[in-house]
């Protein structure tokens, strides 16, 4: 009886001995880590990892990915068995030209492990890669004379501006191809749209303009005029009028730019004359004052001879 109850005992002991090494196993040779992202498109892409190690019974692994590296998102935790596993996931609903953070983590007998953060930058649809079709907007005041395009000018009423969207396609071509520009009712549109500098609308109103296609390294500019609104439009001061521009292709999905104007309406547009006494003007009242003088004494001398005259005349009289 008593050698049973040893032979538990020690077999007690050793069960515990190997579990206690295998948790020290655990913590000493498995590691996980984050694969580069494979079929990145513009709404989607596959998450790769790779757990290093056998696995415990009961692990699991995932990814966390996110527009930083807060990580705001998780994808399903899959139960992991096999040693030395790579393992992958899809994530869907992703918004195009976007970058991301994503890294694996790896979770078995309460410890948590995290591979290296990894980006990849959503594209266009079924393309694998980092194109892109890059949209700016650029602005330049004519009437100030000024020759440098830029993302903000400065101007005042009844100005008139020409407005740039520049297209260049990065990595592939890109199809389908339109632009969108609506005016803010502050800006009066004048004309002279051309695309790479070939006339192709001169009437009054903003058109949409089909580009078609742009080919992998080739830029694409679309200019036209337009004027600013006369002064009574605008309150005295400064108001900032934000003109954006919407760019749609098969590949890359909608694009936005935007110049902005900034409009100085002057509190004093002009000076008036208003008749209030003297003038502040030295000329003026260096001849008013004397004028002035003059008469009084004109006046207090004119006075004075009346009384000398009236008295004269009373003594006359008592003769």
């Amino acid at each position: 009886m008593k050698n049973t109850i040893l032979k538990i005992s020690l077999l007690f002991i050793v069960c515990v001995a190997l579990l206690s090494a295998g948790g020290a196993v655990f913590a000493e040779d498995f590691n996980v880590q984050t694969n580069s992202a494979t079929e990145v498109k513009n709404n989607q892409v596959i998450l790769n990892g790779y757990v290093i190690g056998g696995a415990p019974y009961s692990s699991s692994v995932w990814f966390e990915w996110g527009a930083t590296t807060s990580y705001e998102n998780q994808t399903q935790h899959l139960s992991l068995y096999a040693a030395n596993a790579p393992f992958s996931q899809a994530v869907l609903g992703l918004s195009p030209n976007t970058s991301y953070h994503f890294r694996a983590v790896f979770q078995g007998r309460g410890t948590i492990l995290y591979g290296q953060d990894m980006t990849f930058t959503t594209s266009g649809e079924g393309y694998v890669g980092s194109s892109s079709l890059s949209v700016t907007k650029r602005v330049i005041n004519l009437t100030s004379g000024s020759s440098s395009w830029q993302s903000s000018v400065s101007a005042r009423p009844s100005d008139m501006l020409s407005f740039a969207i520049i297209l260049q396609a990065n990595g592939r071509d890109f199809h389908e191809v339109n632009v969108r520009d609506v005016l803010p009712s502050n800006l009066i549109y004048k004309g002279n749209m051309t695309v790479n500098g070939s006339l192709v609308f001169s009437g009054n109103s903003m058109p949409s303009v089909g580009i078609g296609t742009i080919l992998s390294g080739q830029v694409a500019i679309v200019s036209y005029q337009a004027q600013i609104a006369p002064a009574v439009s605008f309150a005295y001061g400064i108001t900032t009028i934000n003109n954006g521009a919407t760019v749609t292709s098969a590949q890359a999905g909608t694009q936005t730019a935007l110049a902005s104007v900034t409009v100085n309406k002057s509190l004093v547009s002009g000076a008036s004359i208003i008749a209030t006494g003297l003038t502040n003007n030295f000329l003026t009242e260096s001849f008013f004052l004397p004028l002035l003088i003059i008469v009084l004494g004109l006046w207090f001398g004119f006075s004075g001879q009346a009384i000398l005259w009236a008295d004269k005349l009373k003594a006359r009289i008592k003769r």
